[in-house]
């Protein structure tokens, strides 16, 4: 079961006119338009946590992957798409293994 919440927040006209905006083309409720784009900008912040991770050797392109929420091709071509060289070791070959083998 999903529990639902409610936040309040302050936003700039501005801000508001474009959502407004982007809601009528996109004919949608305002309050769902929000929610896609939150999610759409949690989305992201994942990936760069996990591009950022992989970058500075803190986790495997496995676990990167697992971090983004996406495949490990997938992460690999947002690597590539990133301009972050793609390293692969014999010890995050190991580390893979055991993700894969539940170790």
């Amino acid at each position: 079961m999903s529990v639902s919440g409610s936040i309040s927040l302050r936003l700039p006209r501005e801000t508001l006119e474009k959502l407004d905006r982007l809601s009528d083309r996109e004919r949608k409720d305002r309050s769902a338009l929000i929610r896609e784009l939150l999610d759409q900008g949690i989305k992201e912040k994942d990936i760069e946590h996990a591009v950022e991770s992989y970058r500075t050797g803190q986790t495997t392109g496995w676990r990167s992957a697992q971090l983004a929420g996406t495949s490990l091709w997938n992460f690999y071509r947002t690597l590539d798409q990133r301009g972050v060289p793609i390293q692969y070791s014999e010890h995050d070959l190991e580390e893979d293994l055991k993700a894969l083998t539940g170790e």
